[in-house]
């Protein structure tokens, strides 16, 4: 069943043969697991997350258009699954999303320069916490863009907005992550974050 296109291997579940979905299942879980990850900054919940997200996915697989992308009807089908249990544990723990998000480094590490390396972390830690201070607004296709790294298209499907809004929202999120870098103050003036 491999070498299926989601879309036969959606038809094929919706179908009944469960074999299909844990083939889309295996296909998409790197990925899901990613996000949620991302979004929760913790292992377990991103699993548990993860795991409702298939779930849910299973059980609205009816309402996906087989003329859009399954990738991005799924990935947006996990994020609104992903971001409800980040409101349940909010309301539990009295949290703020802010604060549960973190996301993984920006760029990799070299194990023989330690000095470059510890600069490098310590900017990664500055450029998470400036972007975890975004509006939601901003944050999310920023994480989409730059941590998931979905085309504008992709990201606009996702989050169910037309193309141009998620170009206005990365354009005023880099000029916001930008200003926070500045003022700052780490190292001087901060070159924009560059993207297309």
């Amino acid at each position: 069943m491999e070498g299926f296109t989601d879309q036969q291997l959606v038809q094929m579940t919706l179908d009944g043969e469960l074999e299909a979905y844990s083939v889309l299942v295996q296909r998409y879980q790197k990925q899901i697991y990613s996000l949620t990850y991302r979004l929760s900054n913790n292992p377990e919940d991103a699993r548990d997350f993860a795991q409702d997200a298939f779930i849910h996915i299973y059980k609205v697989l009816g309402k996906y258009d087989q003329n859009r992308s399954f990738f991005s009807w799924m990935y947006k089908v996990a994020t609104n699954v992903c971001y409800n249990n980040l409101r349940k544990i909010k309301n539990k723990r009295e949290v703020s999303l802010d604060k549960i998000i973190e996301f993984s480094p920006l760029v990799g590490l070299k194990e023989n320069q330690p000095e470059e390396n510890f600069v490098r972390r310590e900017t990664q830690a500055l450029v998470r916490r400036a972007v975890t201070e975004l509006p939601e607004l901003y944050r999310v296709p920023m994480i989409l863009r730059y941590m998931e790294d979905l085309t504008y298209r992709q990201i606009a499907e996702v989050m169910d907005l037309p193309l141009t809004t998620i170009e206005t929202r990365l354009y005023r999120g880099r000029a916001l992550l930008q200003k926070r870098l500045q003022a700052w103050g780490e190292g001087g003036p901060v070159n924009e974050v560059s993207g297309n």
